[in-house]
């Protein structure tokens, strides 16, 4: 596996490798940003430097030859800005600073959105919001105009998550800057790792498994505003409403690809052999580090009886310290999280340059 690397940039400025003393991720895919937090050695006063709102990149791996290696040994996981910047002097830590922050969906977590958007399509709203933030815009055309309740009296992230909700899309800023406002594209079969209890050695406190009946639903509604009208379709488990007493649980949902009744009931019962699941959730904490183990990814869990299964990776928290090395805790579901407003691919194209003769974040002055 090698040896355990993180690097931070700061600006395009390298913070020296051994200068890190921590450095956490917090990948979600909830309407929370995504989150960072590094704290580095401040001998030389790196926090007169440091800025709120400055561009901050994580990357986090493995390297063969700890004397000799590379930007591009290593896997960009994160993009964000500075919020803090946090100097600390103390006996025990010495001189430190801590930057923390969010990607760069947090303008829009920010502010309150102020723009009429009448007669609008959700697509406009997207490219809207992607050229305000200087955001490469990856966005799926709609046709429909939206209603005035989804952007009045909303942050502008809230806004365009709605949006996103009623065309049955998902949105999201990848780390190299993207807003993507279109279509799921993760495959179910996407299996970036498997995880054996007996094999990882495990202790209780490392994983736990939940087998809860809260969040299944017996009766699954598709609507979908087309051309004015109001398509939808219906589908439930006439078996497991019985078994819950009779009690109707229903989940309504939006789709654009519900364009007539028929594709809606259709759509309704394919979402329902989901919903109607049984929801398991699992946790795992201090995994091996791995810098694929992102947001809505799935992972293979063997060797756990009956709670062998994949799991969709809910939240990623990536920590690298210089004692402790590169460690992963998740926590995941069996059944896709329908409520994600995030979601993450990999499109980062690696450059690859010698981290020991790079561009650096300057000394600060006393």
């Amino acid at each position: 596996m090698g040896e355990p690397r993180c690097i931070v940039e700061v600006d395009g400025q390298i913070v020296m490798p051994e200068d890190i003393n921590e450095s956490d991720v917090d990948n979600t895919l909830y309407m929370a940003a995504d989150t960072f937090n590094v704290t580095i050695t401040n001998d030389d006063l790196k926090s007169d430097w440091f800025r709120k709102k400055q561009q901050v990149k994580v990357y986090y791996g493995y390297v063969d030859n700890p004397a000799k290696w590379y930007l591009s040994d290593l896997t960009h996981v994160h993009t964000g800005m500075i919020d803090g910047v946090q100097p600390k002097w103390g006996r025990q830590n010495g001189k430190i600073v801590e930057i923390i922050g969010r990607d760069y969906s947090a303008p829009m977590i920010d502010t309150q959105n102020s723009y009429a958007f009448t007669n609008w399509v959700s697509s406009d709203i997207a490219n809207y919001f992607a050229e305000k933030y200087n955001l490469k815009p990856i966005i799926t055309p709609t046709s429909t105009p939206v209603t005035s309740d989804v952007y009045q009296s909303k942050q502008e992230w809230e806004a365009l998550q709605t949006c996103a909700a009623r065309e049955g899309f998902v949105c999201y800023v990848t780390k190299d800057l993207e807003l993507y406002f279109g279509p799921r594209q993760e495959s179910d079969d996407n299996i970036v790792d498997t995880l054996s209890v007996i094999g990882l050695g495990l202790s209780t406190d490392d994983m736990s498994f939940d087998d809860s009946g809260v969040g299944v639903y017996n009766k699954v509604t598709v609507l979908h505003y087309y051309k004015k009208q109001l398509i939808q379709g219906s589908a439930q488990n006439d078996q497991l409403i019985s078994s819950m007493g009779g009690q109707i649980v229903e989940k309504v949902m939006t789709d654009s690809k519900a364009t007539t009744p028929a594709i809606a009931n259709q759509l309704a019962a394919n979402f329902l052999h989901e919903y109607s699941r049984q929801a398991i959730t699992c946790t795992f904490n201090n995994l091996p580090g791995n810098p694929l183990y992102i947001a809505e990814k799935k992972i293979q869990v063997v060797d756990a009886g009956r709670f062998s299964s994949p799991y969709y990776i809910e939240e990623a928290k990536h920590t690298y310290g210089k004692q402790s090395g590169y460690t992963v805790s998740i926590s995941g579901t069996n059944i896709r999280p329908d409520d994600a407003d995030q979601y993450k691919q990999d499109l980062y194209n690696k450059d690859k340059y010698d981290v020991t003769s790079g561009s650096y974040v300057p000394k600060g002055t006393i």
